[in-house]
């Protein structure tokens, strides 16, 4: 269960149910993080803002993927649970792709790519060789897709955040999924 209270849209505060009622038309329901975090209009802004904004030169594919990867880093069950959903669903992702995605690849191999630089990028931290930025650039990102995969990561580390500290509920939806996490090996 939830350690803060999952709202409705009509619980929400005034300033987050507009936000709130676009994800009802986008996705047909809300999801739970939004949910969760429309307690506070400004984080939800953010969050949603920043979702909206970044990675759309990576496509909806390469982020989902980045998404899903980031999720198994962190441990992040409910992550892990919706952008498997979601890139099964609404991005046409393979069982088999987001499999590989969790440990940093995938069967394409221009986002294989991008997905064994992003996972160098969220297990170090960001403490990556110029080597790793170098083998992501000759894969045929440029210098603007690059800083899109880190901030993709980023965004990963934010929702994450959100949600392994909240312990949020997985949306009945998604599939109950659980990440490979160690926290004793994460230390």
């Amino acid at each position: 269960m939830a350690r803060l209270a999952i709202p409705t849209i009509d619980q929400a505060p005034a300033k987050s149910q507009p936000i709130l009622q676009n994800y009802v038309k986008a996705l047909g329901m809300v999801p739970n993080l939004f949910a969760l975090i429309s307690q506070s209009p400004d984080a939800l802004k953010a969050l949603t803002d920043m979702h909206a904004t970044l990675g759309k030169s990576l496509g909806h594919q390469t982020r989902e993927r980045i998404q899903v990867m980031t999720a198994e880093v962190n441990g992040c069950d409910y992550c892990l649970s919706a952008h498997t959903h979601l890139g099964g669903k609404l991005n046409g992702l393979t069982t088999e792709d987001m499999a590989l995605n969790r440990t940093g690849h995938s069967t394409d191999p221009k986002a294989d790519a991008a997905l064994q630089f992003a996972y160098k990028v969220a297990r170090s931290r960001g403490h990556v060789a110029t080597a790793d930025v170098e083998a992501v650039r000759a894969a045929g990102f440029s210098d603007a897709q690059i800083v899109d995969i880190v901030a993709e990561v980023g965004l990963g580390f934010i929702t994450n955040l959100f949600n392994n500290t909240f312990d949020t509920d997985i949306d009945a939806s998604f599939p109950p999924l659980k990440t490979r996490y160690d926290e004793k090996a994460a230390a």
